[in-house]
């Protein structure tokens, strides 16, 4: 059922797009949508939480933030036309349930929604609660958040967590920057820095190889499958220190040993060439997408750990350096085709060109809150979508837990996600200091 909507937004600021969020409505297909998801396990001591309780819940705060009542029409290759549902509109319908039988079933559904395209014109997001039928109470009970990358990147997406979080008002007034900001907005880079930043970008692309990939592209398919792991950030940090490196370094170089002790095809990969997301806003302070990626290359057969730290160190002091992300940066004085779907096709030309393997993205977490309708949060893990790659792994460094987020594209990699976090968690007991 689709909401009322209105077309008069009430903070422009807020509500109208800019450039980088249209990124993410260029790239959008049936089989390649191009929303986030936060997947959640709640420990219910018991008691499942009931679909009336969740609704009830998402109704009172769907009107915290106009944010949540953001939607887009069109926006493929007619021009977007962002929408606002109106006063009769009902939060409580973003909500839904789905029961399941066991673990697999569960994952199974989960990745079915990863590759389901959020309808539209309606707020674009939804809830989804799923509920363990009797037998399977020891899986647990969770919900997937899933939010359209064009209304939020994922720093920005911590505003979303107000719909659910316990907390009183003075709780949830940690989101707001997050949701009553201005949208993002940059300009006026500076033509010697951007003429750097292209260079660099040339430079890594070129080091990444060529048009000819070993590793497996993403397919046309739509098909989607996910694993989640986590590990205490206490942990991460012990096994960063113990191979003389930081943790941005160590996590690359662990995903890079992992992927080349178990690579997913023969031959495999020499390079990896990895989009790394990097954000634009350093106080962390906007709505909307504020991040843009630079490219970066791992050994993709190379097992020896410090020797993939090494790599890992040396591409991200390039990306420090020289900050190659400002010449993808989706900047407001760019010149732009005049017409929306002109511009829609050389967006995808460029990703095309760009033909990344993997998509690797550490981000911080924000939140405090730690509770929905009374039930203690046991794991919160990040899901991207996969832009270009067919491959991507998503970290949420948050508070005493780092959860990584796997979602791969199931014809290119069938079975792979969860091979690659058995494999890396290998990597990490093995990285950590012995006893």
């Amino acid at each position: 059922m689709n909401s009322p909507v209105t077309t008069t937004p009430a903070d422009a600021r807020v509500t109208e797009l800019a450039p980088p969020d249209h990124t993410y409505l260029h790239m959008d297909t049936d089989s390649r949508p191009m929303h986030w998801a936060m997947i959640l396990q709640l420990d219910t001591g018991g008691t499942l939480l009931g679909l009336d309780e969740v609704r009830a819940r998402v109704r009172d705060r769907g009107r915290l933030f106009e944010i949540f009542r953001l939607g887009v029409k069109n926006g493929r290759w007619r021009k977007p036309e962002v929408v606002l549902a109106d006063e009769n509109w009902d939060a409580g319908e973003h909500v839904s349930e789905l029961g399941f039988t066991d673990r697999d079933h569960l994952q199974r559904r989960v990745s079915k929604l990863l590759e389901t395209p959020l309808p539209r014109p309606r707020p674009f997001w939804d809830i989804t609660l799923f509920t363990p039928s009797t037998g399977a109470e020891g899986v647990g009970q969770w919900m997937l958040l899933r939010v359209h990358h064009s209304i939020s990147d994922g720093i920005a997406g911590a505003a979303f967590a107000a719909l659910l979080a316990d907390g009183e008002p003075e709780d949830l007034a940690e989101f707001e920057r997050f949701a009553t900001s201005p949208r993002f907005h940059i300009s006026g880079i500076d033509p010697e820095k951007l003429g750097e930043a292209k260079a660099a970008f040339n430079d890594q692309h070129a080091a990444g190889g060529g048009k000819k990939r070993a590793w497996p592209s993403l397919t046309k398919s739509g098909r989607r499958e996910h694993a989640l792991f986590s590990t205490s950030t206490r942990a991460l940090r012990k096994a960063a220190k113990a191979n003389d490196s930081t943790v941005h370094e160590f996590v690359l170089g662990a995903i890079g040993r992992a992927l080349s002790i178990d690579p997913p095809a023969s031959p495999q990969a020499e390079v990896l060439r990895v989009t790394l997301p990097v954000t634009l806003d350093q106080e962390f302070r906007h709505t909307g997408n504020a991040v843009s990626v630079a490219l970066l290359n791992l050994p993709g057969n190379e097992t020896d750990l410090s020797q993939q730290i090494g790599r890992a160190r040396s591409e991200l002091a390039t990306i420090a350096e020289r900050r190659p992300e400002l010449y993808l940066a989706a900047a407001d004085d760019l010149p732009r085709a005049p017409l929306w779907g002109l511009q829609r096709a050389i967006v995808n030309a460029s990703m095309g060109h760009m033909h990344p393997d993997i998509h690797i993205g550490i981000n911080p977490g924000f939140s405090r809150v730690r509770s929905v309708l009374g039930r203690s949060i046991v794991s919160l893990t990040p899901l991207s979508p996969l832009a270009g790659y067919s491959f991507s792994v998503t970290v949420l460094i948050l508070g005493n837990t780092t959860s990584f987020g796997i979602v791969t594209d199931a014809q290119a990699l069938p079975g792979y996600a969860q091979k690659f976090v058995e494999t890396f968690d290998k990597v990490l007991t093995e990285a950590l200091p012995s006893a």
